[in-house]
C-alpha cells in the first residue's frame, strides 16, 4: 500500500499518511423518497441545502422536515459524525460536495438526493470535513461523476475515491487547529453582520429625522426640503462608453462596471472612453442594485445608467436611495419609479456629514470583509499543504 506524507506538519508526528478509499473508512446509504405530502412536518430532514452550507449540519440548524415512520426513520438516521454526500447537480463542480453531522444530543433523517457515509473506521469527523474539501479529492470525486444535462454520483463511485490520511491523533489535532481557524471565521461573520445592522439602523434613524446632526459650532440645520428625484440628476447614456467584450483585459488601465453592480467585470485600454469625472451613482437596467462609484471608470454594458449631479451631495443621495430602495419585479420599471420618488435633503452640510458617517461604517464593514477573505484564503492555503 503506497505512503505519503504532507508539506506541512505538527511536530512529532512523522509516520507516512496511508493510502485509503472511501469504501474503506465508510459504508453509504442513500436518502428518504417520500411522497410530497409527506414534507413540511415531522423529523428534521437533511437535503442539499444543508449539505452545501458552510458551517457543519446540526439538529437546530435543519430547515426541512418529513413525516415518516419510526422503522424508516431507523434505516435513514444521521448520527454524529455521518458525512452527508450531494448526490446530484446540474453542473460537474458541484457532485459530491460534502458536510458533517456534529449533532450529539439530537439526531435527523436524510432525503433522496443525499448520500449518507458512516464510518466502518474510527475518523475524526472535522478532520474529514476539511479533507473532503481539498482540491484533489473534490477532482477525483467530479472526475467519477456521470450523465449529461444533470451529473450524479453514486454509491460505488463515492467508494472509490482515494484520500490519504494520519493516524487519529494526528488527525484530531489538524482538526482542532483548522476549527480554531474557523471559530475566527465565525466570529468576524458575526462582527460584520453586527456593523451591517448598526448601519442599517443607524440610515433609518438618520433618514427619519430622529437623529440630526448640528453644526460645527453646534447651531441646529435649517429643515429638510423635499425635491423630486429627477430634478437632482442627469443622466449621461451609456451606449456612447460601451466596451465591448473583446476590449476588457485582465490587465487594463480603467475598471469596467457593468450593470450597477459595482463589481469589477474587467479592464481596459480604452481612455478615450473613460468617465473621468470622480463621483457617479450607477444603475443597470438588469438589476435593481445602485452603486456609488468614485473612480475613473468606463460603463461595460448598453442599458447601464450613470447618474450625476450638480444640485446635492451624490453620496448622500445614493445611501438616501439605498434606505428607500423600491422592491419592485421587473427591472425595466424600476428606474422609471425611481424618477417618480420624492427625494428628502437637508442643507448641504447636513448632507456631507450624513454621506461622511455612512461611508465611515460601509468602510468598517468592508475592512471585516477584507479579513474574512484574508483568513479564507489562508485556510485555503492550509488545506494544500496539511492534506495530502
Amino acid at each position: 500500500m503506497s505512503v505519503i506524507a504532507p508539506n506541512l506538519r505538527f511536530s512529532r508526528f512523522d509516520r507516512p499518511w496511508q493510502a485509503k478509499t472511501l469504501g474503506d473508512l465508510m459504508t453509504f446509504k442513500n436518502g428518504v423518497n417520500a411522497d410530497k405530502s409527506m414534507y413540511g412536518s415531522g423529523r428534521k430532514f437533511i437535503n442539499v441545502l444543508d449539505v452545501i452550507a458552510s458551517a457543519p449540519i446540526t439538529h437546530d440548524r435543519i430547515i426541512g422536515s418529513v413525516t415518516v415512520s419510526d422503522k424508516e426513520f431507523a434505516k435513514n438516521e444521521v448520527q454524529y459524525g455521518d458525512i452527508l454526500f450531494q448526490r446530484s447537480s446540474e453542473t460537474r463542480e458541484e457532485v459530491g460536495q460534502s458536510n458533517v453531522y456534529l449533532d450529539k444530543d439530537e439526531t435527523a433523517t436524510f432525503g433522496g438526493f443525499v448520500i449518507r457515509g458512516r464510518a466502518t473506521t474510527e475518523f475524526d469527523p472535522m478532520f474529514f470535513h476539511a479533507l473532503l474539501k481539498t482540491d484533489k479529492v473534490r477532482d477525483d470525486m467530479t472526475s467519477r461523476s456521470g450523465g449529461s444535462t444533470r451529473y450524479n454520483i453514486g454509491q460505488d463511485s463515492l467508494a472509490s475515491v482515494t484520500v490519504h490520511i494520519p493516524t487519529l491523533p494526528e488527525q484530531q489535532k489538524i482538526a482542532a487547529f483548522l476549527g480554531a481557524v474557523d471559530a475566527k471565521l465565525a466570529a468576524l461573520a458575526a462582527r460584520q453582520a453586527a456593523l451591517a445592522r448598526f448601519k442599517a439602523g443607524l440610515m433609518q434613524k438618520l433618514f427619519s429625522q430622529q437623529l440630526r446632526f448640528t453644526r460645527d459650532d453646534g447651531g441646529a440645520f435649517p429643515d429638510w426640503q423635499e425635491f423630486p428625484f429627477d430634478d437632482l440628476v442627469k443622466t449621461i447614456p451609456s451606449k456612447p462608453y460601451q466596451v465591448l467584450s473583446s476590449e476588457i483585459f485582465d490587465k487594463g488601465t480603467y475598471k469596467v462596471v457593468d450593470q450597477g453592480k459595482g463589481l469589477i467585470a474587467g479592464f481596459s485600454e480604452a481612455a478615450s472612453r473613460v468617465l473621468k469625472n470622480v463621483g457617479a451613482i450607477v444603475f443597470g437596467d438588469h438589476t435593481t442594485e445602485l452603486k456609488y462609484v468614485d473612480f475613473d471608470f468606463i460603463v461595460g454594458a448598453d442599458g447601464t445608467k450613470v447618474l450625476r449631479s450638480d444640485k446635492c451631495n451624490l453620496k448622500y443621495l445614493y445611501y438616501f436611495l439605498q434606505e428607500n430602495r423600491v422592491e419592485q419585479e421587473g427591472y425595466k420599471r424600476h428606474f422609471s419609479i425611481l424618477r417618480q420618488m420624492v427625494v428628502s435633503l437637508p442643507h448641504p452640510d447636513e448632507q456631507q456629514k450624513i454621506a461622511d458617517a455612512l461611508a465611515a461604517m460601509d468602510a468598517k464593514i468592508q475592512a471585516v470583509a477584507d479579513q474574512v477573505t484574508k483568513l479564507q484564503t489562508f485556510k485555503k492555503g492550509l488545506l494544500q499543504q496539511m492534506f495530502v
